[in-house]
């Protein structure tokens, strides 16, 4: 069995921090800066296609691009062949250099699964195998994957044990299997039984949204990683560590935070489309101002969400951004 590159998982995990999960459309660099800043482990990047990074796609490239100075990169890719996998690593390698590597084998959408990637791999754990012996030998890199409980039902034991061989640094496991999607609630007894058994590290994904659940799994020995709890509410990465919640107007000031981070990034021509299910998310963490979501998800640019917060009762003065938000902001122009 290959000895497995460990040191950089085990290294931010020792933290006690979780971890922010891979969400296509939802995990670019201004958000992932934005989850860092309230004290995630790390954050991993939207998944990006081997095969068009293989093909030389520059629009894919762009996809897990850094902001400046990211610490701590891990891309996520979704692969179905070892070839492809290693020669996108490799142009990973070369243009970003990220800390490591992740293997998406839990992603249940139809135009994923089709192309043999995603959840399909769950079924052919052995070329799951291969792949990451590829991405592992071709980037140098530790290489994760994140997966799910199974396809239909648990079967997180024969899946896992060819990973191992391979030499995959760590496992991450939604509670749900892939038929489920986001159904039901998340299962997490089957993988801290995993965790038990095995000596890399494990962390738990699915339906973890409190300091009592977060801390009920690292005594039981599993990193936490967040997803959908993580959207409009990035600062859970620091009520996860025992940090209170935010009031409204700090609510709000994370906000627009986040739209100075995406103009930041994308540029200030942008509009403000694609944050709009952001922005939305964030009114439903508190309830007596989500009359502003519908409005919401008609914004086009920065004024319009701050007149919309001006709506809920808030002074100009209170959405001025902190000292740490022009900082943040600097780190990702």
């Amino acid at each position: 069995m290959y000895t497995p590159f460990m040191s950089f998982f085990e290294e931010k995990l020792a933290s006690g921090s979780a971890v922010l999960a891979p969400m296509a459309g939802f995990t670019d660099a201004p958000f992932r800066a934005l989850c860092r800043s309230f004290g995630s482990a790390w954050a991993v990047t939207e998944m990006v296609s081997a095969k068009a990074l293989a093909q030389g796609d520059q629009r894919s490239l762009e996809i897990p691009a850094p902001y400046p100075g990211e610490p701590d990169l891990v891309i996520q890719l979704f692969a179905s062949d070892p070839g492809d996998a290693a020669e996108a690593s490799r142009r990973l390698m070369e243009t970003y250099g990220p800390s490591a590597l992740d293997l998406n084998m839990g992603c249940p959408v139809k135009k994923v699964v089709h192309k043999g990637c995603g959840a399909e791999l769950m079924g052919d754990p052995d070329l799951a195998a291969e792949i990451i012996v590829a991405v592992r030998e071709a980037s140098g890199v530790p290489v994760s994957a994140k997966m799910r409980l199974g396809r239909k039902a648990n079967e997180l034991s024969s899946i896992v044990t060819p990973l191992l061989d391979a030499g995959v640094a760590a496992i991450a496991v939604h509670g749900r299997t892939a038929e489920q999607k986001y159904d039901g609630n998340a299962d997490w007894e089957p993988i801290l039984e995993l965790s038990g058994e095995l000596a890399i590290p494990v962390l738990v994904s699915g339906d973890v949204t409190t300091a009592e659940q977060a801390s009920l799994l690292r005594n039981r020995g599993v990193g936490v990683m967040i997803a959908r709890g993580a959207l409009g509410r990035p600062w859970i990465f620091s009520e996860l560590n025992g940090g209170a919640p935010p009031s409204w107007p700090e609510i709000a000031r994370i906000m627009l935070r986040h739209v100075d981070l995406f103009r930041a990034r994308y540029g200030p021509g942008r509009d403000l489309r694609a944050l709009r299910g952001h922005l939305s998310s964030y009114v439903m963490q508190h309830q007596e101002m989500t009359h502003i979501r519908e409005a919401l998800v008609r914004v086009l640019t920065r004024e319009d969400v701050v007149e919309l917060l001006l709506q809920t009762g808030l002074t100009s003065a209170e959405l001025l951004p902190s000292e740490t938000s022009l900082v943040l902001l600097d780190s990702v122009a």
